[in-house]
């Protein structure tokens, strides 16, 4: 039986060794992206002087992902669809649902520290090629991505990301993203808090906290662009 066990944990430890760099980072992704749910994301915008808070009902399924607003009243309706390579929004100001440019996606998703690139989830794995350094994933970018950014290290606990650090083109930090509290949800993790902090100005800094979480498929419906008007 001991003789079983040791074998058992030098198998997974050989596999663990053998993981490439891009083999970690996929995996830690999925980990943090969580099993398929719903959930409330609170998202709190600090600014030198003011703070603002919406609450978002979240439905993905780990791959695609739908964000409507509940609150504040002025910003409630608005929804946000991401399918991949495309990301959908829709303003019940305008009464349409519009699919963002490339060239829209750098900017700030409802004024916070995320970009709606955050949001499509998947620029690191598809933008990036990935090395590791001392325990950390470096990743520079794929000739001719589509990214602001020169280089992004990924640090991990375990398996599960820690904190992510942001450089532009001229290796200055310009962004921290830290992730803690991770919850076990239906054999996945799920973090309860990411605090996201803009290092080139000071007092800029964004935190999402994970709320009412209900693991198990998602209905497909949630994620056709014709139902972020009326929800799904």
């Amino acid at each position: 039986m001991k003789r079983t066990l040791a074998f058992l944990i030098l198998a997974l430890l050989a596999l663990v060794l053998a993981q490439s760099p891009l083999d970690k980072l996929k995996a830690a992704l999925d980990r943090l992206r969580g099993p398929a749910h719903q959930g409330v994301y609170v998202l709190t915008v600090e600014r030198p002087g003011s703070t603002r808070t919406y609450r978002i009902r979240v439905y993905t399924d780990g791959k695609r992902a739908h964000f409507r607003v509940l609150e504040p009243r002025s910003e409630a309706g608005q929804a946000f669809l991401s399918l991949g390579q495309d990301l959908y929004l829709y303003d019940p100001r305008l009464g349409r649902t519009l699919r963002l440019p490339p060239t829209g996606r750098t900017e700030r998703f409802l004024g916070s520290d995320l970009t709606y690139q955050d949001l499509m989830g998947r620029d690191l794995e598809e933008l990036f090629q990935v090395e590791e350094a001392q325990g950390v994933l470096v990743l520079t970018p794929k000739p001719g991505a589509a990214t602001p950014y020169g280089r992004v290290e990924v640090y991990l606990k375990g398996d599960l990301i820690e904190r992510v650090l942001y450089y532009d083109q001229r290796g200055q930090a310009v962004r921290e993203l830290r992730l803690g509290g991770y919850q076990r949800l239906d054999g996945a993790y799920l973090p309860r808090t990411m605090e996201l902090k803009d290092l080139l100005k000071e007092g800029y800094r964004t935190r999402v906290e994970i709320q009412d979480v209900r693991v198990g498929p998602v209905p497909e419906r949630c994620f056709s662009p014709l139902v972020l008007e009326r929800g799904c």
